[in-house]
């Protein structure tokens, strides 16, 4: 794979997740939510968060039964890759197996960047409004 390749395979999704990330995190401190003032709350719910997209997304992978989720999901999800084991038809087995790991490392994969997220919110200075 080139490093191009690489890029757009995971590069662009985390430059994306990571603003969206960014975004609730400073908009949610603004509000004073207490989400933002514990880490591991914050990088679980993001967790759960991303563990639910994979698995919507595989399950949808697998009723559509074609390549539709895994050419447009990648801005979400960066490893569908693994959706091509859902097409023609997998046994019971693959199916729990591909579902489960991807939820799994996508939602590792959320609560990460929602770590990363939270360090630079928290580096963000605060200005007093008048």
């Amino acid at each position: 794979m080139s490093a191009s390749n690489l890029f757009l395979q995971f590069g662009i999704p985390t430059l994306f997740l990571l603003l969206c990330v960014i975004a609730v995190g400073w908009v949610s401190s603004k509000r004073n939510k207490k989400i933002v003032q514990n880490p591991v709350r914050w990088a679980t719910v993001w967790g759960l968060f991303g563990c639910l997209i994979a698995v919507s997304l595989a399950v949808a992978a697998l009723v559509m039964n074609t390549d539709f989720v895994y050419n447009h999901a990648n801005l979400v999800w960066p490893f569908c890759l693994s959706l091509a084991a859902l097409n023609d038809k997998p046994t019971m087995n693959a199916i729990f197996l591909v579902v489960g790991m991807m939820g799994v490392i996508n939602g590792l994969y959320y609560a990460a960047i929602a770590t990363l997220a939270l360090k630079i919110v928290r580096a963000i200075p605060k200005t007093r409004s008048s």
